[in-house]
């Protein structure tokens, strides 16, 4: 926990990037101080989520005790105050609960899999990649996406960019990403999973994201979980607005846009 953090809801009120979570950050609009484990626990309860926050433990003294375990085997988030890390975290699980669970049992069962001593397999790797920095993207123009793939960013950002503000959506689901965009910097990249659908990129349009997760917590329920492919990375800040000065120079840092 860095020491120096601070709680203040002013930050979320000018960046287009926490603009997609303003459904969850206004439930806690006026506290005065970081919410208490006992504030997520309401909050939960009013998404009728089964998950409960909890206290972090200081000692995990048995397999069971772990993080992903007790989330798996007792439905305990661990979650500590005054930590931005874990706040939108709990977010993520408001906005994204079947994913959320998805995830969590995927990565506990790869973990009783594993020989003690070995290394994570490939799968729980993309997992904590995803459930961190990642983020799903979805369009209705398949020439959008295949410049995403193929990293043509001045093609994107700049030829593209009305056809990108009408028909691309970036939704950020990892809570690292949205920690980082409190003190964002150029490099900020999340690892994506892309989507073509008109139905989705409409709904997402109109603020609903109930079948958004269910989709994403198929693909890596049917998909993902056999086939743990390498995701599209992707330079978040070249998405309009999401950085104050985007012109031409700034798309042409080749260190960023590569």
């Amino acid at each position: 926990m860095k020491i120096n953090e601070k709680w203040d809801y002013s930050k979320f009120k000018n960046s287009k990037i926490f603009h997609q979570l303003q459904t969850y950050t206004i439930l806690f609009e006026n506290n005065n101080n970081w919410p208490s484990i006992s504030d997520y626990q309401y909050v939960f309860k009013q998404f009728n989520l089964s998950i409960k926050p909890v206290p972090q433990s200081q000692h995990a003294n048995c397999f069971e005790d772990l993080y992903e375990s007790r989330v798996f085997l007792k439905n305990e988030l661990q979650t500590r105050t005054n930590n931005w890390h874990d706040f939108f975290n709990a977010l993520i699980w408001l906005k994204f609960p079947k994913t959320k669970k998805i995830l969590n049992s995927l990565h506990y069962e790869q973990s009783i899999l594993r020989q003690k001593g070995s290394n994570r397999s490939v799968l729980e790797n993309r997992i904590t990649q995803f459930d961190e920095c990642g983020a799903i993207i979805v369009s209705n123009n398949e020439n959008l996406l295949n410049l995403i793939r193929n990293h043509q960013w001045q093609e994107l950002f700049l030829n593209y960019r009305e056809q990108l503000t009408q028909d691309l959506e970036c939704i950020i689901f990892g809570h690292a990403i949205f920690e980082k965009a409190l003190n964002p910097y150029i490099g900020m990249t999340c690892h994506c999973i892309l989507l073509n659908n008109d139905q989705i990129l409409d709904d997402i349009k109109q603020g609903e994201f109930i079948e958004i997760d269910q989709i994403l917590a198929d693909i890596w329920q049917n998909d993902i979980k056999t086939n743990p492919i390498k995701f599209d990375a992707f330079p978040l800040l070249g998405m309009p607005e999401f950085w104050e000065n985007q012109s031409t120079a700034f798309y042409e840092n080749k260190n960023y846009f590569r």
